[in-house]
């Protein structure tokens, strides 16, 4: 039996270009996530004489805080009481080893922000940071 050598190898490349579009999806749906837990409202206040901080952990938690004391959690509006909730069941699924960033607008009383602090400081989180913008 003789091969017919006449026909030309392909390589498939179907599979390659369907890997390729899942990966650009996927990229594109991460970084939407991270951009859906800043409330861009929130103009921070300027810290002239702090060194620039730019270590995140993944399983950091963004409390944003605005002028008038509102707090909200991946844009969604909260109370007090269900940010305790929400803090509570975070260190019961991850341990109290989860980081805490408050995003407080400028012109935001600092009692607000310490209500935020005394809440996780209650809960049993102290891995809290306050975040400000740095001038370069």
């Amino acid at each position: 039996m003789k091969r017919n050598y006449d026909e030309e190898l392909e390589t498939p490349i179907t599979a390659m270009i369907d890997i390729v579009f899942q990966l650009i999806i996927y990229f594109v749906v991460t970084s939407a996530v991270d951009k859906d837990m800043v409330d861009e409202t929130i103009k921070l206040a300027e810290a002239t004489h702090s060194p620039i901080v730019e270590t995140s952990d993944p399983r950091m938690l963004v409390i944003n805080v605005n002028a008038r004391g509102q707090v909200n959690v991946a844009l969604q509006p909260m109370s007090l009481t269900s940010l305790e909730q929400l803090l509570t069941a975070m260190k019961i699924q991850a341990g109290n080893s989860i980081p805490i960033l408050i995003r407080c607008d400028g012109n935001t009383r600092f009692d607000y922000v310490d209500q935020v602090m005394q809440r996780a400081a209650k809960v049993g989180l102290y891995r809290v940071r306050i975040a400000a913008m740095v001038d370069t």
